[in-house]
């Protein structure tokens, strides 16, 4: 092996021409620390903490519903798949572009190899977060199975708790709405409408929670958010129902999804139609 091919480290070599214009103690202070800085830095080879990843990511705009957070995590698994498979082509350019660089020794050539090799290093890191990505969701996806008792689904699991979903989230929006301007927004009215609530009976409940919840943080009752999500709850299985009259006026019937469309698994076979 030549000795350009022995140089792994990102080391920073440069032959100036005015040797005044460097300063020597930050260049000591840097060769001394760079090493555990590029290790700790693999802590950070992706954009998500596990935790930020999984209590935020996960749950945004999926009002807590199981299958919403289960879709979620697909859709982020997806993305880290796409990157993937992207990051293969770029790592076989850049091994293929080092391997030409091997054996030259002038000074440009030497700089490439050490950039190549920094491109290298950068990129399976990043390959590197991304399967850790991939597994913490995949940790996700069987807790959140696990905990909801969800045993096997389909899309037609997934359809049947969207009218459930879309109530709490009206309720949800109507609550923010009251919390941050004490008026319920246009968008917001017509969501609850949607959905077969009508505005002012989602306006009153959320009132009626808010002036309850005031009075008992104003008695010195520390309350957890999970009380805010048992009443969003409890708005959805209370009004569920509504859906269907709206679907019966629509539609003239309650039940008009078609299962024929989605992706359903039967039971017996385990095998999928879609």
């Amino acid at each position: 092996m030549t000795k350009l091919a022995k140089k792994l480290d990102i080391a920073f070599e440069l032959s100036t021409i005015s040797p005044d214009k460097i300063n020597t103690a930050a260049i000591n202070k840097v060769s001394e620390n760079l090493v555990e800085f590029r290790e700790k830095t693999r802590a950070f080879d992706r954009g998500n903490s596990q935790t930020s990843l999984s209590l935020m990511s996960l749950t945004m705009l999926t009002g807590h519903s199981p299958y919403r957070i289960i879709r979620q995590i697909m859709a982020e698994v997806e993305t880290r798949k796409s990157a993937l498979v992207s990051a293969q082509v770029g790592h076989a350019k850049l091994l293929e572009k080092k391997e030409k660089l091997i054996g030259k020794d002038d000074p440009v050539s030497v700089s490439k190899f050490r950039q190549t090799t920094f491109d290298i290093d950068m990129l399976e890191s990043k390959v590197n977060g991304a399967f850790k990505d991939i597994a913490i969701l995949m940790d996700a996806y069987d807790n959140v199975k696990a905990v909801n008792n969800i045993d096997d689904w389909d899309e037609a699991a997934f359809e049947a708790e969207e009218k459930n979903f879309h109530v709490r989230r009206g309720f949800e929006l109507m609550y923010r709405n009251l919390l941050e301007c004490g008026r319920p927004q246009t968008a917001t009215i017509e969501y609850t409408a949607q959905y077969g609530i009508h505005p002012q009976v989602a306006f009153k409940e959320c009132q009626i929670y808010l002036e309850g919840v005031s009075e008992m943080i104003e008695k010195g009752v520390v309350l957890h958010s999970n009380h805010l999500e048992d009443f969003l709850d409890e708005m959805a299985n209370k009004y569920e129902v509504f859906v269907d009259a709206t679907a019966e006026r629509l539609f003239g019937k309650a039940d008009f999804t078609n299962t024929d469309y989605m992706l359903t698994l039967d039971k017996k076979t385990k095998h999928t139609q879609q």
